[in-house]
């Protein structure tokens, strides 16, 4: 038995740290609700601190007790960890817990993409700057946005307006922020923000996807 915890513990690393009692428990709550952990998000910087440290520790403990997977991405500068499933196994982590992004979340992201990274609008630091520029310069996209999200949402009315669209725009930066994708320059007005390496994991997901996301908006607008 003594054989048993000694290999336990060296296989846990991380708890043998004194830190360990004060540092994990907001490390696990954050990374069970989605949260990407990176140098300057969430703060204090701790949580990254130790996760850097334990990464090997922490992945055989998530892994070994509720079957799901810790990953490191980005890389030397920027990096981020976040969990992650097996495909097929949604782990056994509470339903409340487990992270889903909504489709037309989804959407918004992969368009502030294209505009920010593959268009070249560096500029794009504020959520009502990428609404302005996604009405005034992107219109195909937007109605197409706007048909995609009303069928997300079962809004089968004509008159599903800009104010909407904005408001599920605004819905998903919040989101976003929620995820350590970007980082709110001021928590009370929430529309300023800077971008986190965290958000290419979309990038990776979809990439294909967002190089050619006004012809899948075009063809869906369309059906």
């Amino acid at each position: 038995m003594e054989d048993v915890d000694k290999e336990s513990l060296n296989r846990y690393l991380f708890l043998a740290d004194n830190k360990a009692h004060k540092v994990f428990a907001g490390l696990d709550y954050h990374l069970r609700n989605g949260v990407h952990i990176q140098r300057d998000y969430p703060l204090p910087g701790e949580l990254f601190r130790f996760i850097d440290k334990y990464f090997e520790s922490l992945e055989a403990y998530y892994y070994d007790l509720f079957g799901i997977i810790l990953i490191k991405g980005g890389n030397e500068f920027e990096t981020f960890y976040f969990i992650d499933f097996e495909e097929g196994n949604r782990g056994r982590i509470p339903t409340d817990n487990r992270e889903y992004l909504k489709t037309e979340h989804v959407i918004i992201g992969m368009l502030f993409l294209k505009m920010y990274k593959f268009d070249g609008n560096i500029d794009l630091e504020r959520v009502s700057s990428f609404t302005a520029l996604l009405f005034n310069e992107y219109e195909e996209e937007k109605e197409a946005l706007r048909k995609l999200i009303a069928d997300a949402i079962g809004d089968k009315s004509s008159d599903f307006s800009d104010s909407k669209v904005e408001e599920v725009i605004k819905r998903a930066f919040l989101k976003f922020n929620d995820l350590g994708w970007i980082k709110w320059d001021s928590d009370k007005l929430k529309d300023r923000f800077t971008y986190m390496p965290s958000f290419e994991r979309l990038r990776s997901l979809y990439e294909a996807q967002i190089t050619e996301i006004d012809a899948i908006l075009k063809k869906a607008n369309d059906e």
